[in-house]
């Protein structure tokens, strides 16, 4: 797949899905971020995720988006990029991620998802257009931007905007957990 966006387009809406995050983030408690079962979209049915968990979630697609960009770099495809295109690895990706981290204290999740933001964030700036667009030597219809849409941008998702797919309203999310936790205000 070739980039659907050029590279600056990346930058700035990543900007945005990073600040609707870090949005989330500011607005909530530690214990709000724990209440279990809180997500309600872009979910397998059996999944019943925490705002912990979506952070998780959204770790495992940037970390994985800045491994494939240095082993690109490298000269080398990284596995994630055909896993993404496997329903089963695809699968096997989206809830690993989450299990990966499930055990680690929210601080750990908060600081990991903030070094991920902005290990991508520069990563992404320090590829060139030039190099955003090149085609991998082995695979003529697949260049960078494509890979990274491959990887983060998997549909159903919006161009770069990943958070919108599990919570479609902030404002409302962020009402519905200090209801839940008793802080309404």
């Amino acid at each position: 797949m070739r980039a659907t966006v050029p590279r600056s387009t990346a930058l700035s809406e990543l900007a945005v899905e990073h600040a609707a995050v870090r949005t989330l983030t500011d607005a909530l408690t530690p214990e709000e971020m724990l209440l279990p079962d809180t997500v309600e979209y872009g979910l397998y049915s059996d999944q019943h995720l925490s705002f912990k968990d979506l952070l998780a979630h959204l770790i495992t697609y940037e970390a994985m988006t800045v491994a494939m960009m240095e082993a690109w770099a490298r000269g080398i495809k990284h596995p994630g990029i055909d896993a993404m295109r496997d329903y089963r690895e695809s699968v096997r990706i989206h809830y690993g991620g989450i299990a990966e981290r499930r055990d680690h204290p929210l601080p750990q999740v908060l600081e990991e998802a903030e070094n991920t933001r902005n290990a991508l964030m520069q990563a992404i700036r320090d590829t060139t257009d030039e190099a955003w667009h090149a085609p991998f030597p082995t695979e003529p219809g697949l260049d960078l931007g494509g890979a990274v849409e491959v990887i983060l941008v998997a549909p159903p998702r919006p161009p770069y905007r990943h958070l919108p797919v599990h919570v479609p309203d902030a404002d409302g999310y962020i009402r519905k957990l200090k209801r839940l936790s008793g802080r309404a205000g």
